[in-house]
């Protein structure tokens, strides 16, 4: 029918003359492919061979000039939709032919209008938005209940996923039904992504908790109801899908699309092993879902250290978080948005910790973290429920009556100072205020006395008093209060704010002192490996001050008197006096940077430089005033600016270690001359000082 020549009018009475090359065809062939089938009733403009040729012109249009899929031609009106070839194989084989449009009188079909109504019939409209044929023809769902067990799918009766005017109506009389069966979930979240049902239609999309016929608790979409239930939420771990269909079937009724994804955590989860791995990761099948309220409390017992270190943070900015609490429940630090190589977190507490993940949408990949628990607690034991009780109640009249004999004490032994703990689980009071005496002084600032006393328990404790007795407090204690629970951060044991002179502060007492008076009386303990050591540890408090609260933290005061190490030259960050919050002026890579910021690097800088010497520097303003690095090297020298007594180390490994722990401590005294990208950031000096401690000890292997 399409051999030979047949003319074409272009234009009013100018006919072109057309000639088909096409390969030999069979007596019964049609001008196209798509002219087939019992949807076919005629061409469109009344010229099989004008619309069969339009129809192929196109064709290879979408063959030669493609879109960025490579499937098609995009035209410009920037409806998203293309011509293509591809879609014309779906069809060659059907009886039915492709799907097509009739006109109202049915004497032709189409599948495309153009320019002043006209129709044809293209081979085939390629969608863009849902990377397929925009009319691919309906499917009958079967008879049979569909278990479904992925934590994320969809359900669709018609063609869901095509939100196009090219969709073909539902087809009649079908019972669909499916299940969704996640034995681990703790809810379902259902998103209706598409539902087009014809208004005067009874056809109904339920959703139900159970496979009962009563229909309790079923949500049920109707098009009266579906700008209602376009996203609603089923608790538990099983729900029962139901769509059928009437006799008559509208040709507004395209169908529908719904989406479920299992939320797989909701509540606590109770962690006592050692070390693993916790954390709300889609690469491991769970679905990132808005309503997650998931729980992990990581049991370390009391004063013991447990770390989390995230090897991936990926949710949503400032809707999704993640919350870390210390075991007294305060919050510690919270993440929100991507983090991503040094700049991934490291936190560091002590006993019972509890993380928090809590979602607003859908946009995420989710998050992990290696944690370790230095020394696990145990599980409690409900048999023992009733003896703990007796025990509780024993214990409350013995402390009644300890209450009373304390008070009959004191009244003997004059004004206690009595102290309000941070600890609700903990009381405790100082023995006299006769602590207050010269040889109880173990250090002094210019705004604070600090002394050595003892509790009623036995345990040593330092008091800081404030010499002036109108100085606020408060900045100071509240700054401890959220970080004190990190490991290298000095322990906030409580606070005084009686009628004795002065308000003062209760902290853990160190016992070996000062770094500054270690340095100088007994450097020679110091070996290079406890030095980098403390480096690691205080470096790691600046990182939760800086990183991890909410708004980053000054400290102010980063010096080697303010570094306390215990009996075992574990080390941590004291001095919070002229503490404060930071005015953040700029987010890099995840840290806020700040003058004041800049300002601590400074000192730690200086503080590396003392642990190299092996001495406090005297005259640390001196550093403030290098026009570069090459000044700073010449006045630093080499092999003298370290500590003599212990001198360089005899492998190459190590004294590689040491010099790029020295170019450290010179990268972030110099960060204070210039304000650039180049500024040294906490979270690279502490992956800096962990690639000199690795380098260090791999020259013990």
């Amino acid at each position: 029918m399409c051999s030979g020549n047949f003319p074409v009018e272009v234009t009013k009475d100018q006919p072109v003359s057309v000639l088909w090359a096409r390969a030999p065809m069979e007596a019964d062939d049609q001008c196209s492919v798509l002219l087939h089938g019992s949807l076919y009733k005629g061409p469109p403009n009344g010229n099989e061979k004008v619309d069969s040729l339009v129809g192929n012109l196109l064709g290879k249009i979408a063959e030669e000039v493609t879109n960025q899929d490579g499937r098609g031609w995009t035209s410009s009106d920037g409806n998203g939709f293309s011509v293509s070839s591809l879609c014309t194989s779906q069809f060659e084989m059907r009886s039915t032919g492709p799907p097509l449009y009739v006109d109202i009188n049915g004497s032709f079909s189409f599948n495309a209008i153009g320019l002043n109504g006209r129709r044809y019939i293209l081979p085939y409209i390629w969608d863009q938005n849902i990377r397929n044929c925009a009319l691919k023809l309906s499917e009958a769902c079967t008879t049979n209940l569909v278990i479904l067990k992925q934590p994320s799918s969809y359900m669709r009766v018609g063609v869901g996923v095509n939100r196009s005017d090219g969709l073909q109506p539902y087809l009649p009389n079908q019972q669909c039904k499916w299940k969704i069966d996640i034995p681990k979930a703790k809810f379902l979240s259902f998103n209706v992504h598409y539902f087009s049902i014809a208004p005067d239609s009874d056809d109904l999309l339920q959703v139900c908790p159970s496979d009962s016929s009563d229909h309790d608790g079923c949500t049920v979409i109707s098009t009266a109801t579906k700008d209602l239930f376009t996203k609603f939420k089923l608790m538990g771990s099983e729900a029962y899908v139901k769509f059928v269909s009437g006799d008559s079937v509208s040709f507004e009724s395209r169908g529908w699309e719904l989406k479920y994804t299992a939320g797989l955590c909701s509540g606590n989860e109770d962690i006592y092993n050692s070390y693993g791995l916790i954390g709300y990761d889609t690469s491991n099948g769970m679905s990132y879902v808005r309503g997650l309220n998931c729980r992990w409390l990581l049991h370390g017992k009391p004063g013991t250290g447990v770390s989390l270190t995230f090897t991936r943070i990926n949710i949503s900015k400032d809707l999704d978080f993640i919350a870390i609490f210390s075991s007294t429940s305060r919050e510690i630090v919270n993440f929100t948005g991507s983090y991503n190589g040094s700049n991934l977190p490291q936190v560091n507490l002590t006993g019972k910790v509890t993380i928090m993940f809590n979602t607003q949408t859908e946009e995420g990949d989710g998050w992990s973290a290696n944690y370790y628990l230095s020394s696990p607690g145990k599980p409690s034991n409900r048999a023992l429920l009733f003896v703990l009780v007796f025990v509780l109640v024993a214990m409350a009249v013995s402390f009644s009556i300890g209450v009373v004999v304390l008070a009959l004490l004191q009244r003997r032994r004059g004004r206690k100072r009595n102290l309000t703990p941070l600890d609700p689980n903990e009381s405790f009071v100082l023995v006299g205020s006769d602590f207050l005496r010269e040889e109880n002084r173990i250090g002094q600032g210019h705004s604070a006395v600090v002394y050595r006393a003892v509790l009623a328990d036995g345990r040593s404790v330092a008091v800081k008093s404030l010499k002036d007795t109108e100085s606020r407090m408060e900045p100071e204690e509240e700054i401890l209060l959220k970080s004190s629970s990190h490991p290298n951060i000095v322990s906030l044991l409580g606070s005084s704010r009686d009628e004795l002179p002065g308000r003062s502060m209760v902290f853990e007492l160190m016992g070996r002192g000062s770094l500054s008076y270690n340095l100088r009386k007994k450097g020679e303990t110091l070996s290079w490996e406890q030095r980098l050591e403390i480096a690691l540890q205080i470096s790691s408090a600046i990182q939760m001050l800086h990183m991890y609260m909410k708004p980053p933290v000054f400290h102010g005061n980063i010096t080697s008197d303010n570094i306390l190490l215990d009996e075992f030259c574990n080390a941590k960050l004291g001095g919070f006096g002229s503490a404060r919050y930071c005015n953040a002026v700029e987010i890099t890579d995840g840290e806020e940077d700040t003058s004041e910021t800049a300002e601590d690097m400074w000192s730690f800088g200086i503080l590396l430089l003392e642990l190299l010497a092996g001495e406090p520097l005297l005259n640390r303003n001196d550093y403030r005033n290098f026009g570069s690095l090459k000044e700073m090297n010449e006045i630093m020298g080499d092999q003298e600016f370290v500590d003599q007594r212990l001198g360089l180390p005899s492998d190459d490994c190590k004294i590689v270690a040491l010099t790029k722990f020295g170019d450290i401590a010179k990268w972030c005294v110099s960060g204070i001359l210039r304000v650039d990208d180049e500024n040294p950031k906490i979270g690279d000096v502490v992956s800096g000082l962990q690639q000199v401690k690795q380098l260090f000890h791999s020259a013990s292997r």
